[in-house]
């Protein structure tokens, strides 16, 4: 759209039905994408002339998986289990970790501890003080689990109505992020783009503040996803937001100032976008969609590249 940066699509699941749900960016700068639809971890080096996707690896006693996030430059924790619309099974939900071995080796895949208490394990942020142990957003019951990787311990956090889900849209807190001393979330249902004080082992230390509102009626097809935190040079932090069924807000941390960064109106570039990862240069972010032309229609999820 006119006065919007260019776009460039890196990669698009053309044959069968692949929603792309979230993304995180190796030390390599290859990007890995979970999926919905075929629960696979798949991987997409944006540098290549035509990139193209390779599998990774397949989640025993998933059939979707929610979210990817790195512990270590060759370990990734990964959430999933037997997918409902808008929920899990219960009893379904798992954590895993990914290790990358020796280029040529595959990867390893380990189930490290399962959440029964729970129908939705979505958003994940590693904590930077251990990042083998990570939070995890429940979007059903609006808490945050702590999950340690090493030794499958499994307990709440925290829990917030603010977190909480109501009846526009059924999915509460969504995407989180860990950015100095706050835990940055989304609710897809309330429109929220807020943070939360957390100490060193992610236990909420204050109260909630709202940044900013969705400028839209709450709807599914307006609603918050996820987002990326990005620190330009000479401005202040910035979270890029994804919002369906077309566009990428950027809000401000410090000012809270929010902006339609990208799509909206008629654009077709973003076909429901779900995630948003920051380049290692900082100078551009990947964009996945779930790939619908309209909802319930075809997934094909694409990979897009945007300049910052």
């Amino acid at each position: 759209m006119p006065g919007q940066p260019p776009s460039r699509e890196l990669f698009v699941f053309n044959e069968g039905k692949t929603f792309i749900a979230n993304i995180a960016v190796r030390t390599d700068g290859t990007l890995l994408l979970s999926t919905f639809e075929n629960g696979r971890l798949y991987s997409l080096d944006p540098r290549a002339a035509t990139p193209k996707v390779e599998l990774v690896a397949e989640f025993p006693g998933a059939n979707a998986i929610s979210s990817v996030v790195a512990n270590s430059p060759d370990v990734f924790t990964v959430t999933g289990g037997d997918h409902r619309p808008y929920r899990y099974a219960l009893g379904t939900m798992k954590v895993y970790t990914v290790s990358f071995q020796r280029p040529g080796q595959p990867a390893v895949v380990k189930t490290v501890a399962e959440v029964p208490d729970t129908e939705m394990l979505n958003g994940i942020a590693s904590l930077p003080s251990k990042p083998h142990v990570v939070l995890s957003a429940d979007s059903v019951r609006g808490r945050i689990f702590r999950i340690d990787t090493i030794t499958g311990a499994v307990d709440v956090a925290f829990s917030d109505p603010a977190l909480e889900l109501d009846e526009a849209v059924p999915i509460g807190v969504n995407g989180i992020r860990i950015f100095g001393p706050h835990l940055y979330f989304v609710n897809s249902a309330k429109g929220y783009f807020g943070r939360i004080p957390i100490g060193p082992d992610g236990s909420k230390t204050g109260d909630v503040e709202i940044i900013a509102r969705t400028p839209e009626a709450i709807s599914q097809s307006s609603a918050y996803d996820d987002f990326g935190i990005a620190e330009p040079a000479g401005g202040n932090p910035t979270a890029y937001v994804t919002a369906h069924t077309n566009k990428i807000y950027s809000i401000d941390l410090v000012t809270g100032e929010q902006k339609l960064f990208f799509g909206g109106g008629d654009s077709t570039a973003l076909k429901r976008p779900t995630s948003v990862a920051v380049a290692k240069d900082g100078k551009s972010i990947y964009v996945t969609t779930a790939g619908f032309e309209t909802l319930g229609g075809s997934a094909k999820g694409q990979v897009v590249e945007i300049p910052i």
